[in-house]
């Protein structure tokens, strides 16, 4: 059957949404959503849910409790692995169904599978269509954490910055202030559930004591949490219990230090009663944590990408370093003028490949590749 280029459209906005419920939960796979349709009519859906787990396609094939009809379509928002993983190849679960034909939204990024799929497809005679190009965009973009992994064999490292007007971040140094509101705080929660891992310096841990967590209307889920402090100065003398080191999601936080950290012994005793893993690291030259070193950290812990939050000393030192892939830039209409304001580490500097621009409230988000 012939469908028009709206329906076309509606249903690959059905697969992406589909897709997107595996957020957060695939690394290190994609998010994959996939339906079937049978005279006009959705009949099946599926999505890839974690890792190890049945892919897209066969959860709808499995979904439909039966053998495709003559006719049905399939439409997919990845084109289907061909190879043999941790599940078998989705392409010969298509072949198997009997469908003849098969619409995707985008291609596989990975150059030395890319296109494989599809000429498995249409050489078992099945007839493969790939969306049109502002649809491959948006689908490539959903998956941006695992297009960076197989392009580069690099966890992508993304910075999260929030600023008032005229660049600052905080009325007063030192002291927690709220910059964006609730539309723009709710947005970024959602991120943080995206990311397998978070990463803040030991600034913002003193400061704002902050959880760290993904508190979303449905559940609270911690990611990995890595607090970057090369003196331990979290776990001080006369520093209360930071909520890091001692909520329930508090086997999930990890120290990033320096063998100067590391000598502090009643430092390092207080670690330990907190059940608290140390990472020692190289020290850079202004006696922080170098941070060259978090790509490996990352990769040692499994971890293929980190969204890395804290104040502008934190974000300086990445920026610097060139260790950025992925910025999130929150702006407040708000005006921080006094003199004891705090200024951000001037992100105009870093200007923003690719750009997705949206609106929260009264806040601006602008996200994308450096």
């Amino acid at each position: 059957m012939s469908l028009s280029g709206r329906k076309k459209e509606k249903f690959f906005g059905r697969v992406l949404e589909l897709a997107r419920k595996g957020w957060g939960d695939t690394h290190p796979n994609p998010m994959v959503g996939a339906l079937i349709m049978e005279s006009g009519e959705i009949v099946a859906e599926g999505y890839h849910q974690a890792c190890g787990k049945p892919h897209a396609e066969v959860e709808a094939l499995g979904s439909l409790g039966r053998k495709p009809n003559p006719g049905a379509i399939m439409f997919i928002s990845l084109e289907p692995c061909s190879t043999h993983g941790k599940t078998p190849p989705c392409t010969k679960a298509i072949l198997e169904s009997g469908i003849k034909k098969v619409f995707v939204a985008t291609t596989d990024p990975n150059p030395k599978h890319a296109g494989n799929g599809f000429d498995l497809l249409r050489n078992a005679g099945v007839e493969v269509e790939l969306a049109d190009e502002p649809t491959q965009v948006k689908a490539a973009r959903l998956n941006f954490i695992f297009n960076h992994n197989i392009k580069t064999g690099r966890p992508l490292i993304a910075l999260k910055f929030a600023e008032s007007a005229n660049g600052m971040v905080a009325e007063r140094m030192g002291r927690p202030s709220s910059v964006t509101g609730k539309e723009a705080r709710a947005d970024m929660m959602h991120w943080r559930r995206l990311f397998p891992a978070i990463c803040v310096g030991s600034g913002t841990v003193l400061a704002d004591d902050p959880s760290l967590t993904s508190r979303l209307p449905e559940n609270t889920w911690s990611p990995v949490r890595l607090l970057v402090d090369s003196s331990l100065s979290t776990l001080g003398e006369g520093v209360s219990p930071r909520k890091v080191y001692v909520d329930q999601f508090s086997e999930r936080s990890i120290v990033l230090t320096t063998a100067r950290g590391m000598l502090d012994s009643g430092r390092v005793k207080k670690a330990k009663e907190h059940g608290v893993r140390l990472i020692e690291v190289e020290e850079s030259a202004s006696g922080g944590v170098e941070p060259s070193c978090l790509p490996k950290v990352l990769s040692d812990l499994s971890l293929h990408a980190v969204y890395c939050e804290g104040g502008p000393t934190f974000a300086r030192s990445l920026l610097g370093s060139g260790q950025v892939d992925y910025l999130f830039r929150y702006r407040s209409p708000k005006l921080f003028e006094g003199e004891d304001a705090l200024p951000g580490p001037g992100l105009d500097d870093y200007p923003i490949r690719e750009p997705i621009e949206e609106e929260l409230g009264e806040d601006r988000l602008v996200h994308g590749f450096l």
